[in-house]
């Protein structure tokens, strides 16, 4: 049995998981963070592995929610944190530091937390039979736009197919309303057995950024989401992402 240090953050409902105190680079920490995962465990989309201000995502993926939710918990652990603080950070996923803007919120375990999102490396369409998605892919992780809130599982279906002989990370599909402003994230991280229905999604939510300011010329926009709201803007040609992150809980779990 394994005896591990947890930290349970909310950043605009998509529950994430940090471990400490644990080799990133361990090759079980996949069969360990699905366990964490579980409704019997922790109960959480994902589970990212910490180390000094470090993030390693559990599939080696770069995940933009788990980034602020990463730099929030530096502020709460942060003494000398004030009303407003920048913070550096490294993840997988993605080559270069990354700078989160942290703010503080109504209670002392609430922020809000502002990230600088990577670049894409390329924006392709890509056809289903009659149905048309538009890949926006990263260094970290490929996220579909699809707009429509149909044929879900024929199109995850499609995806998996048509990623299978590719190297990949992660993948995301975003079902966008656009009348709305509404996201239903889906995201399956290689090697899991099952993806996920997150409840937000940060690099998701980039990726539409992207796609809107590509497509329908929207530069700034709140995009809600299963249970919380995130925000994208551009200054220049560099995305951010804004919106809230709770810290939940601290202490131990038994694997």
């Amino acid at each position: 049995m394994k005896i591990l240090d947890f930290i349970k953050t909310n950043p605009a409902g998509n529950i994430t998981i940090f471990i400490e105190k644990y080799d990133v680079y361990a090759k079980d920490i996949m069969k360990i963070s699905e366990k964490i995962m579980s409704e019997l465990s922790l109960g959480a989309e994902q589970v990212g592995f910490i180390r000094e201000n470090h993030l390693h995502m559990m599939g080696g993926e770069f995940c933009g929610n788990a980034s602020r939710a990463f730099a929030a918990l530096l502020a709460f652990r942060d003494e000398k944190f004030k009303v407003q603080k920048d913070y550096f950070i490294t993840c997988s996923g993605e080559n270069k530091k990354l700078k989160v803007d942290v703010r503080e919120g109504t209670k002392k375990n609430e922020f809000l937390a502002k990230i600088e999102m990577p670049q894409y490396l390329e924006i392709t369409e890509i056809t289903f039979g009659n149905e048309k998605l538009i890949l926006v892919e990263f260094s970290g992780i490929k996220h579909f736009i699809y707009e429509g809130v149909e044929n879900k599982e024929e199109i995850i279906k499609f995806l998996k197919n048509f990623l299978s002989k590719e190297n990949y990370s992660a993948f995301g599909v975003m079902f966008f309303d656009l009348e709305k402003m509404f996201i239903q994230p889906y995201v399956y991280v290689n090697g899991f057995a099952n993806g996920v229905w997150e409840n937000s999604c940060a690099s998701g939510t980039t990726a539409l950024g992207f796609y809107l300011k590509r497509f329908k010329k929207i530069e700034k926009a709140k995009i809600y989401q299963p249970n919380g709201w995130l925000e994208f803007s551009f200054k220049e040609d560099k995305i951010y992402i804004d919106g809230p992150v709770e810290i939940v809980a601290e202490g131990k779990v038994y694997i």
